[in-house]
């Protein structure tokens, strides 16, 4: 089972058409792979703190309708989280957050599952990221959850910089560098990557991503939009290409292809206990065509407003 934990909230994106006029809609990166995941039938568990008011119920109402397992997320008052977005012609969101005291920040320890309740669940993977992991205090809580099972469980970290909150950038580095030191699987955009060490467009972010590697079997994906994706592990570097497609919008894309990996890692027995050796028997090769297919699947969101991920059906019929 892969268990995603993070952000569910409300999107709130203007219409093309009508300036000033907006639609709500269930978002939130982490919600979003959930969503990717339960479309693809493939086992998982979503952990969220979700409010009492109506937009958490609109968000209930759009997961369990796509069979996203809800069972151990949290019931809170606290308010539901609201994006605001409006996307440009070229497809790409423009993101305004507002955060203050709202439901998904909040994270106890007493909130999360033991280990031997994760283990009861059969789980393998801790996937997270994004506003989950910057968020303050519930990402603290999730950080020191995460790291006392990276022993047992791979952690999957999608980094998702979300620059638009003001964050600062030294700070965030050093968070993004200390989760990354405990992960596994690392997901990042060359934006990510170029944003957080203050860096050129199409800078070499090879020395970079070398580090967070630190010579261990650790895997890094670096997205590069229409250029596809670029694998690095055990300093080797292998690119797969993008499918060629008509950009709608990218909302969701990420979350799409993280979801599209995992799942196939999972169902060949590449993640769980004793996470580096599993992922260090897996060729490259092989890894290959996992992240192809995860990218196709990412692409057909693309050609989709806003995140309606494919089914595996429909990813096997262009793979």
């Amino acid at each position: 089972m892969i268990v995603v934990i993070g952000e569910a909230l409300i999107d709130l994106i203007e219409s093309r058409e009508i300036k000033g006029q907006f639609q709500a809609v269930v978002g939130g990166a982490n919600a979003n792979v959930a969503l990717a995941l339960a479309r693809r039938n493939t086992n998982h568990m979503f952990l969220a703190r979700i409010s009492s008011d109506r937009f958490g119920g609109l968000i209930k109402e759009r997961l369990l309708s796509n069979n996203v397992n809800l069972d151990k997320s949290i019931n809170t008052d606290e308010p539901t989280t609201l994006a605001v977005i409006s996307v440009n012609a070229q497809g790409s969101p423009t993101y305004n957050f507002y955060t203050n005291g709202t439901a998904d920040w909040g994270w106890s320890t007493q909130e999360l599952p033991s280990r031997e309740a994760l283990r009861e669940l059969k789980a393998t993977t801790i996937e997270f990221g994004c506003l989950t992991m910057a968020m303050e205090p519930g990402n603290k809580v999730i950080e020191a959850w995460a790291k006392e099972l990276s022993t047992e469980l791979t952690i999957s970290h999608d980094i998702n910089i979300r620059a638009a909150l003001g964050f600062d950038r030294a700070k965030e580095r050093e968070r993004v560098e200390r989760v990354n030191s405990f992960s596994h699987i690392i997901k990042a955009s060359d934006e990510d990557i170029e944003w957080l060490y203050d860096l050129e467009p199409d800078s070499d972010l090879t020395e970079i991503i070398n580090r967070w590697i630190n010579n261990t079997n650790k895997i890094v994906l670096l997205t590069r939009g229409s250029q596809g994706t670029r694998i690095y592990r055990n300093n080797e570097t292998v690119d797969v290409p993008a499918r060629k497609i008509t950009v709608v919008d990218t909302v969701g894309a990420g979350d799409t292809f993280i979801a599209h990996l995992l799942g196939q890692l999972e169902e060949n027995n590449y993640l769980g206990e004793n996470p580096l050796e599993k992922l260090a028997s897996l060729p490259t090769e092989q890894l290959a065509i996992y992240v192809k297919t995860a990218g196709i699947a990412a692409s057909i969101t693309c050609e989709r407003a806003g995140c309606e991920p494919p089914t595996l059906e429909e990813v096997t019929l262009l793979s």
